[in-house]
C-alpha cells in the first residue's frame, strides 16, 4: 500500500525533529534565540522541499539519493542515543548492545512504512509535550527571570550548528512526502517542536544558570532532575527522558522507512 500522509500526522512526524534535540542541544544564554531561528529556518526550507516532493517521487534516482543520504543522520541518532542512555541509565551495559537493541526497535517500527511512523508519532509528541509542559510547570518556582539576556551575535554558531543537525534528516524526509499538499504541516510541526526546544532552553538557563547549563553534557535532562511530586516521580528526569527517546527512535524509524522504500519488494 503506497504511503499515504494526513496533515495532523506530518505535522507530528517534523515535529519529533527539533524535539529529538532536546536532550542532547547545549545550552546556554543564547540557546533560546538559537533553538527559535534554527527551527524556523527550518520548517521555511521543509516547506520548500516538501512542495517539491511529488516531482521528485516518480523519480527512482532521486529515491535512491534520498536513501543513501538518509544513513548519516540515521547513524548519527543511533549513535548519540546509545551514548546518552549509556551515561545516563545503563551505565553498565555494553555501548554496542543499546545501539543493536535501538536498532532494532526502530526497524520494527520501520517496517510499516512512512505513513505508520508519522501515525505514531502523533501521540509520541504528544507525550513529550505533556511530559516537558509538566517539568516546567514543577520548576516554576525555581526560575530566576535575572538569568534571562538578550539575543547577541554569540547565538550565531549554535544557530548555525542547530541548524546543520536538523536539515539533513528535514529535507530527506520532506522530499519523501510524495504530495506537496503537506508542505504548511510539516512547516507547522517544525515550527512547533521548535517552540517546545526554545522554551526548555530558556527554562534550563532560568533555573540552573548559563553558567552551570553550559557545563553539564546533557543540561535539559539534568534541569528535569529537579522536578518531582513527593515521593512519585523522584526521579524527574527518567520521566522526561523517556517520551523524548521515543521521538527520537521515531525519528529513526521514519529515516530506516525511507532507506526500505529502494528495497525489492518481496512479491506475495
Amino acid at each position: 500500500m503506497p504511503d499515504r500522509l494526513f496533515p495532523r500526522w506530518c505535522g507530528a512526524l517534523f515535529a519529533l525533529l527539533p524535539l529529538s534535540e532536546i536532550l542532547y542541544l547545549p545550552t546556554d544564554a543564547q540557546s533560546l534565540y538559537a533553538a527559535a531561528a534554527a527551527c524556523a529556518a527550518a520548517g521555511l526550507l521543509a516547506a520548500g522541499a516538501a512542495r517539491l516532493s511529488g516531482a521528485v517521487a516518480a523519480r527512482p534516482g532521486v529515491q535512491l539519493l534520498l536513501a543513501l543520504a538518509a544513513l548519516f543522520p540515521l547513524v548519527c541518532s543511533l549513535s548519540r542515543m546509545s551514548s546518552f542512555l549509556r551515561a545516563t541509565v545503563f551505565t553498565r551495559v555494553p555501548l554496542w548492545v543499546l545501539c543493536l537493541a535501538l536498532t532494532l526497535c526502530a526497524l520494527a517500527h520501520a517496517l510499516s512504512g512512512l505513513n505508520v511512523c508519522a501515525m505514531w508519532a502523533l501521540p509520541a509528541v504528544f507525550l513529550a509535550g505533556t511530559v516537558a509542559v509538566l517539568s516546567g510547570v514543577l520548576t516554576a518556582g525555581e526560575l530566576r527571570l535575572s538569568r534571562l539576556a538578550a539575543p547577541t551575535a554569540a547565538l550565531l554558531p549554535q544557530f548555525r550548528s542547530l541548524l546543520r543537525l536538523l536539515l539533513p534528516g528535514t529535507l530527506i524526509l520532506a522530499l519523501s512526502l510524495r504530495d506537496s499538499s503537506l508542505a504548511g504541516a510539516a512547516s507547522r510541526g517544525l515550527t512547533a517542536g521548535g517552540a517546545l526546544l526554545a522554551l526548555l532552553s530558556l527554562r534550563t538557563v532560568l533555573l540552573l544558570g548559563p553558567h552551570t547549563a553550559a557545563l553539564l553534557p546533557y543540561p535539559n535532562f539534568s534541569a528535569a532532575g529537579l522536578a518531582a511530586i513527593g515521593d512519585f516521580a523522584r526521579h524527574g528526569e527518567v520521566f522526561f527522558a523517556v517520551p523524548l527517546i521515543l521521538c527520537e527512535t521515531g525519528r529513526c524509524a521514519a529515516l530506516m522507512s525511507v532507506i526500505l522504500r529502494v528495497l525489492p519488494k518481496r512479491r506475495s
